[in-house]
């Protein structure tokens, strides 16, 4: 493909339109005219550090302080949360997308390097904004609920509040991808459609799944496709979907199944970057690992010293640390960008499916020792088990409490007081606007699948802390004080 057509191409992977807007795509930046200074125009943000803002001040992205990232309410205030890893991801990304940029300029494309990295930057933010409390732990949670409580449709044992495999599928496999999309572009601002309106160029970059909950045809999900691993929207929000991954220039493989956005790998590269060092680190800092050793982990991602070139090691441990981990992440930083720009024409159209820091040996194989390592001796810590398997066991209960009080079209008296205590505008929505009704009004608008993606709504938006001390309080473990 010429540069002018490749060019062509990013103009609309960089789509500035707006998703759930009526206005017409946006196939790239209009640039500005240049203004007189008694005229300075009020806003000279792009769309894309307008995407960013928004992110920072969402409640949403505030709730991240208490959410786990590998140490569940943990006790020491240096251990990194959800918001700490989404902000230095971040960081990352930012210098991801602006080599990148540079890079592409070399190859002739015409983009601009501060936008790449901005777009970047602002997935990286969002990547983990619809996690439930508890992580990994808490989407299994969900998962184990559903399929020990619910049926699929069809099912004859009992029946089901599904209308379809497809509903039944987004909480069974319930996947916090697929809430972020929904919390950006349904659960913020909900009395409008897309919500906050995030460009396609942004949600298209932190879709790292762009596909639904079922494939077409009911096929299993190709393990050798990284962007089917999982999926990145659920029915209730496909039409939004649709859109921004149209917009974004994405290829269509089949309906609703997208190729990966490029910039979506820079995103998932500075995430692996981060969870791989910092939480070895983590480790480091909580003990479970001699931070010797975690340097030592950390020196190998290094390429080796010129002769002569080896300076000895700061002496002070903490000093030791930060200055092996910031070493790793700028090597890992540069692997990562070569092998986007070696293979950006095949992601390009839609072809390239291998995670950035997996596809060099000499990057894969020290970060899989590192993961390793984390796993056995900081994941699979004696407190952390203890935790997630209480979290797991704590929204399992919430889910008991609250799915059945809003499924249920005749509640009890039990389930009265649970409806009261959910918040109303848990089931506000575009389409269907509340006029002053109650809560039993505003149940009766919607379907049983809808009714209860409102309660994991709820339930997944919940920090850590929250969540058990609600779940204490609705047990009569402990009372309100």
């Amino acid at each position: 493909m010429g540069s002018s057509s490749r060019t062509e191409q990013w103009r609309r992977f960089l789509s500035g339109h707006r998703v759930g807007s009526d206005l017409k795509p946006a196939e790239a930046l209009v640039e500005r005219p240049p203004v007189q200074e008694e005229h300075l125009p009020l806003d000279e943000r792009t769309p894309y550090d307008v995407d960013y803002d928004r992110i920072v001040f969402s409640s949403e992205f505030r709730c991240l302080h208490d959410k786990t990232q590998v140490f569940p309410l943990s006790t020491s205030d240096y251990t990194r949360t959800r918001l700490t890893h989404s902000i230095e991801a971040s960081c990352v990304g930012r210098s991801l997308g602006q080599l990148a940029g540079r890079g592409l300029k070399l190859q002739d494309v015409k983009v601009e390097p501060s936008h790449l990295g901005t777009i970047v930057a602002a997935a990286c933010l969002a990547h983990d904004i619809g996690n439930p409390p508890f992580g990994h732990s808490g989407e299994a949670a969900i998962q184990h609920w559903v399929e020990q409580r619910l049926v699929a449709p069809g099912t004859q044992e009992r029946s089901s509040p599904f209308k379809s495999r497809e509903e039944w599928k987004d909480l069974e496999s319930f996947e916090g991808n697929a809430q972020g999309f929904r919390i950006l572009n349904r659960l913020q601002s909900r009395e409008r459609r897309g919500g906050l309106r995030y460009t396609a160029a942004t949600l298209g970059a932190m879709s790292k799944y762009p596909r639904p909950s079922v494939l077409p045809g009911g096929r299993a999900s190709e393990k050798a496709r990284v962007s089917e691993k999982k999926f990145g929207y659920f029915q209730d929000d496909r039409e939004l979907a649709l859109e921004a991954y149209r917009a974004a220039g994405l290829r269509e493989r089949e309906e609703g199944v997208f190729s990966r956005h490029p910039l979506a790998f820079l995103v998932e590269a500075a995430d692996d970057i981060c969870y791989a060092v910092i939480d070895l680190e983590d480790s480091a800092k909580l003990g479970l690992i001699p931070t010797k050793e975690a340097c030592e982990l950390l020196d190998a991602v290094l390429p080796a010293p010129v002769k002569g070139d080896a300076r000895p090691p700061p002496a002070h441990p903490e000093t030791r640390m930060a200055q092996a981990r910031a070493r790793a992440i700028g090597v890992l930083i540069q692997a990562s960008v070569r092998v986007f720009l070696e293979h950006v024409e095949a992601m390009e159209a839609g072809e390239w499916e291998t995670p950035l820091v997996s596809a060099r040996d000499d990057v894969r194989l020290p970060l899989k020792v590192i993961k390793e390592h984390t796993r056995r001796h900081g994941y699979e810590n004696e407190r952390v088990l203890q935790i997630e398997s209480a979290g797991f066991k704590t929204l399992g209960g919430l889910l008991d409490m609250f799915a059945a009080a809003v499924v249920t079209d005749t509640p009890n008296r039990e389930e009265k007081k649970l409806r009261q205590l959910l918040p109303l505008e848990l089931f506000q929505r575009s389409d269907t606007p509340l006029r002053g009704e109650d809560i039993d009004g505003a149940l009766a608008r919607l379907s049983k699948y809808q009714r209860l993606l409102c309660v994991t709504d709820y339930i997944s938006g919940m920090t850590d802390g929250f969540a058990v001390a609600l779940y204490q309080r609705l047990s009569g473990i402990k009372l309100p004080t």
